[in-house]
């Protein structure tokens, strides 16, 4: 089976990457703005730069699958007092003129308030008319071994065929262990004094040993300055071991481990050895909000890569800042992605987009009862 991909609103191609590593040929995709599709070009896509509604349906190849994933700022949770558009409205007018190719795949991904939406059941109707039987899921994306707990809707539909069942959820994979070889490579940072001063007191005496810094010590500044070359959300991280050794002389110090060996445990009551917390610094006026290092990173997003800081602590009491290339890895981008020096467009690219691994499994289910029906008719490739 030779199968092909075009993809819609096709960002830095996170999708394309996906299916590329499920044995798909990308063929097409279109993006609007075209810093976002020269990185796509730079990274091996066929990306266009062009508005999806100015382009003729008919002048790209029949892509055996066609995915879209349509902007969602007017669907956003995070964008209050938003509503539908008719720009939006119009967008998914011109993804049912693509349908007509009649893929034999179609998917979309936006986010959960998307179903809701008269976008939606435009191509909801357009699906049905045109004999496609289709799946609509919430998907939490962890579920799938991507290490960020981000959920989003995804739509899944086979042309006269039923589509099965999305594939069985697995383990949570901890943010900390997608990164582990990057920490060396991390810059070491400090925390802001709102942000120790809503740590655990456990953890906020090994962070104030380590930093050199006394727990009555109340004329801190916040620690770092969030520039416009910051990285996306200003992510931090803060790696720490949970107990002290207590040598003798009196002086308590953190407990560490050598580079080469096991980190620590986290435990569910938070009580004993762990090896690292990730904090959002998004919650300065509410609670701060923190993944133990077996947990998932909290939804990646891609407006205003600085205005968030965020922080992580290390075993040793130190607290490194995240890059755009650690940002990558929690959206499960290959390493060999080529990203841009810019870290606000690396950061849209990245928050953007579809993770690879969680596309990979999902259309590569769908490729699969491709498979079985082409074997069932005796067909060559579809």
């Amino acid at each position: 089976m030779s199968a092909t991909i075009g993809t819609l609103f096709s960002g830095g191609e996170g999708v394309g990457i996906g299916a590329r590593a499920a044995g798909l040929r990308h063929t097409w995709g279109i993006e609007y703005d075209d810093d976002i599709a020269q990185i796509a070009r730079d990274n091996g896509f066929n990306v266009i730069t062009a508005d999806v509604k100015d382009v003729n349906p008919d002048e790209f190849e029949r892509p055996t699958i066609l995915h879209a994933s349509p902007p969602c700022p007017n669907f956003s949770s995070a964008k209050q007092g938003s509503v539908e558009s008719q720009q939006d409205v119009d967008l998914a007018r011109h993804i049912v003129r693509f349908l007509d190719l009649r893929p034999l795949v179609f998917t979309l991904e936006n986010v959960s308030l998307y179903r809701k939406s008269r976008s939606w059941q435009i191509i909801r109707e357009a699906l049905n008319g045109l004999g496609y039987w289709m799946d609509v899921d919430l998907v939490n994306m962890a579920n799938f071994g991507v290490p960020q707990t981000r959920k989003r809707m995804i739509v899944r539909a086979m042309l006269g065929q039923m589509v099965p069942y999305l594939p069985k959820p697995e383990a949570w994979r901890g943010w900390y262990d997608a990164i582990i070889d990057l920490i060396p490579t991390l810059p070491f940072t400090s925390l802001a004094r709102w942000q120790l001063n809503r740590l655990p007191r456990s953890i906020l005496d090994t962070v104030l040993f380590s930093q050199g810094i006394s727990r009555d010590h109340k004329g801190a500044e916040p620690a770092f300055t969030v520039t416009a070359n910051s990285n996306m959300n200003g992510m931090r991280a803060l790696l720490v071991g949970g107990q002290y050794n207590r040598p003798q002389g009196g002086d308590r110090q953190p407990q560490t481990a050598a580079d080469d060996q096991p980190s620590f445990t986290v435990t569910a009551s938070y009580k004993g050895d762990w090896r690292a917390l990730i904090i959002d610094g998004a919650n300065a006026g509410r609670n701060l909000t923190t993944r133990w290092d077996t947990e998932p990173i909290w939804t990646l997003d891609a407006s205003r890569p600085s205005r968030h800081p965020k922080n992580a602590v290390m075993r040793s009491g130190q607290i490194v800042k995240m890059n755009v290339r650690a940002l990558a890895r929690f959206q499960t981008f290959p390493d060999d992605y080529h990203l841009p020096d810019s870290q606000t467009l690396a950061g849209q690219i990245i928050g953007n987009a579809v993770p690879p691994l969680l596309y990979k499994k999902i259309i590569g289910q769908l490729i699969e009862r491709l498979l079985d029906i082409e074997r069932q008719q005796g067909k060559g490739d579809l």
